[in-house]
């Protein structure tokens, strides 16, 4: 028969065992997390990215306009929508009447769009691949349509796009299967304030 003290030092040896199980679990599954699962999306800072904001907030509601035109874009996101729409809706969440801007007819709002961004808003260089050029609220231009860039971004760092497919604004990671024909970004201290009124 064991006494009392052999119990208690078995007793101490399992809890320190389970301890020990437990702790090297957790170690594991964070390492596991850092390094090896692959996330369903990232964010600028897992890549070391500093998210430019703008300096503008044209309807004064508090958030800047690239955040404004992003977060337009996400509540349209699993709905039905024209590229036209899509992005006029985008813009207006900012404060932007885009087809009053690019003085567009409803037949020609697609070129429109495209020729009233060519003209007015700053455009980066899409030949440029550095996933720090690429911005949330971001616009672009490709052969099927128009984007706006995500924050969420793919585990390269770069941002999903958020985009009108079948008739329906989706998120999500198309970088690769498309290709980039322009890069733009609203900034509205560059437009002119005719067409701003």
């Amino acid at each position: 028969m064991e006494d009392g003290n052999t119990i208690k030092r078995r007793l101490q040896g399992s809890l320190i065992l389970i301890i020990a199980i437990v702790l090297f679990c957790i170690v594991t599954l964070v390492i596991l997390n850092k390094f090896v699962i692959v996330k369903e999306y990232y964010k600028a800072s897992d890549f070391n990215i500093k998210t430019i904001y703008s300096k503008i907030d044209f309807n004064k509601n508090g958030i800047d306009d690239y955040s404004d035109i992003l977060l337009g874009a996400k509540r349209q996101v699993n709905k039905k929508a024209t590229i036209n729409s899509f992005i006029t809706k985008s813009l207006a969440n900012a404060g932007y009447d885009l087809g009053k801007m690019a003085n567009i007819e409803k037949e020609d709002s697609f070129e429109g769009i495209k020729r009233f961004f060519k003209n007015n808003i700053t455009q980066i260089d899409a030949s440029i691949k550095k996933i720090d050029k690429y911005q949330p609220g971001d616009l672009i231009v490709y052969e099927e349509g128009i984007a706006i860039l995500s924050d969420k971004r793919n585990e390269y760092g770069f941002p999903f796009f958020i985009y009108v497919k079948d008739g329906m604004v989706i998120e999500e990671d198309i970088i690769n299967s498309i290709k980039i024909n322009a890069h733009y970004r609203f900034d509205a201290s560059l437009i002119k304030d005719d067409l701003l009124k």
